[in-house]
């Protein structure tokens, strides 16, 4: 066997494992999002992640709902620093606004005001654990307003845009005071049940094309900027 044969061997090696410690990666980062509840697997997940048309379909939601269309979004909110990510979802009863919440710990939810988050930072040896608490601006205030810009894009006031917030699943929710009904706040594994139920209890108001419209309405700025890009 040549040197050089060596030489293609040793890369070979090099790049698979490269690309094995790069799929493991960025498969941990899938199973902990939002888009493991999102689309069927991570392989489907990672042929679509790099185009914004291919990630506006699922093979999970097309045999969930049938016709959909899902749209990545960043805003920045009134008086916001920070611009917030959300997942729009159309499909045949409106459009689904997801903001999604990274918080854990305790959450303690409330209707008008900040949120708050308690977090326990485990003590060095022989030390006591230290509980943090942490103020963050009330999801339901950034849904609003994120709605309401939604709604004047499409200039469209009876097709209904509705909100869901959610959280990972190792947050513990608790309200303080009446809890809110307007809008459902959930756990990221209840996210296709949640939209399940909000699809059978409302009115059918969209018809297949309707939501390509929406879609392309509400995407085609991005997709231009990414074919340019």
């Amino acid at each position: 066997m040549s040197v050089w044969s060596d030489v293609l061997i040793g890369l070979a090696f090099v790049a698979g494992g490269y690309w094995l410690i790069k799929t493991i990666y960025q498969w941990n980062r899938f199973r902990r999002s939002i888009y493991i509840e999102i689309y069927s697997s991570y392989f489907e997940y990672a042929f679509r992640r790099k185009n914004l048309i291919r990630l506006s379909e699922s093979f999970y939601l097309n045999n969930e709902f049938g016709k959909h269309k899902i749209f990545y979004q960043i805003a920045q909110g009134k008086n916001d620093k920070t611009p917030q990510a959300y997942i729009l979802i159309l499909i045949l009863s409106g459009i689904y606004v997801l903001n999604v919440k990274n918080q854990s710990g305790k959450v303690v939810l409330k209707k008008h005001g900040d949120y708050k988050q308690y977090y326990t930072e485990k003590g060095k040896k022989g030390q006591a654990d230290k509980q943090h608490e942490y103020l963050f601006k009330n999801p339901m205030d950034e849904s609003r307003f994120f709605a309401k810009r939604i709604e004047q894009r499409i200039g469209a006031t009876k097709i209904p845009v509705r909100s869901v917030i959610i959280f990972p699943e190792h947050a513990e929710i608790t309200w303080d005071g009446t809890p809110e009904n307007e809008i459902p706040v959930i756990h990221r594994k209840q996210l296709i049940q949640t939209l399940k139920e909000e699809n059978e209890k409302n009115e059918r108001v969209l018809s297949d094309d309707q939501i390509d419209e929406l879609y392309h309405l509400l995407a085609d700025e991005s997709i231009e900027l990414e074919k340019n890009s």
